[in-house]
């Protein structure tokens, strides 16, 4: 990776070829007969039919895997209580060693000026503030801080089929630049957990508003946790050339 961010492909131009040919909702034989066409075979891609692609892509990272986890209530709910969720740590490890992010990524605080005699400071990335400066000052030398953002608000993930509603939990890495967080094409949040969002059969509405708020909590309790083990002992992650 350290010759070719976007090994096993040859290049960017390929990897985008390859990404827009797999998220596609086509046959192989509609790919093998794309990949035939003579303006494409003048783009001389490492690949010519479904297989060679589809093997290329099996070399790449497999990302977090999911988890179900059920919560047991002492309260009735109409539908029980099912967690999923990925491992935060995990999650932020996908976001930080990412090739698309190797230009994009701040290591460590550092300083902005608008002018040469240093009298008026910038503060635009995270960081530049005086916080990320505090926190790395007690850490070692060699070591880094990564800042995650989490995220989330309520969501329709059926149609049709039962109205079921949850909260998505968005992981973000606060060291890739502002600019490229805000643009949702680049993929800089990962989708981390689905808190669920459940009726409780109480018959006081007000003690189901503080059950289902109690819900939310102890879901990110549970998804948090690693996250949270992290931060106290550290961890060792590879950058997106392959640093660790």
């Amino acid at each position: 990776r350290k010759d070719n961010l976007f090994y096993p492909f040859t290049s960017k131009e390929e990897w985008e070829v390859a990404d827009y040919l797999l998220c596609l909702s086509l046959s192989k034989a509609a790919i093998d007969e794309f990949l035939k066409l003579h303006m494409i075979q003048n783009l001389q891609l490492s690949f010519s039919n479904t297989r060679e692609l589809c093997s290329r892509a099996e070399m790449l990272p497999s990302g977090p895997s999911w988890k179900c986890q059920t919560i047991p209530s002492i309260y009735s709910t109409k539908l029980p209580i099912c967690l999923f969720w990925r491992d935060p740590v995990e999650c932020l490890e996908s976001l930080f060693s990412n090739p698309l992010f190797h230009d994009k990524l701040d290591f460590v605080p550092h300083c902005m000026y608008k002018m040469a005699a240093q009298l008026l400071r910038v503060y635009s990335e995270w960081l530049t503030g005086n916080s990320a400066w505090d926190m790395q000052s007690q850490y070692p030398i060699g070591a880094m801080i990564l800042g995650a953002v989490l995220s989330s608000d309520k969501t329709n993930i059926t149609t049709m089929t039962g109205a079921r509603i949850t909260h998505p939990l968005l992981l973000g890495l606060a060291n890739i630049h502002m600019c490229t967080c805000t643009k949702l094409s680049s993929k800089a949040f990962m989708l981390t957990a689905l808190l669920p969002i459940l009726k409780y059969l109480h018959p006081n509405q007000w003690m189901c508003g503080m059950l289902e708020d109690h819900l939310v909590h102890e879901c990110l309790s549970i998804v948090l946790k690693p996250l949270m083990i992290a931060t106290e002992v550290g961890i060792m992650m590879s950058d997106p050339v392959g640093n660790v």
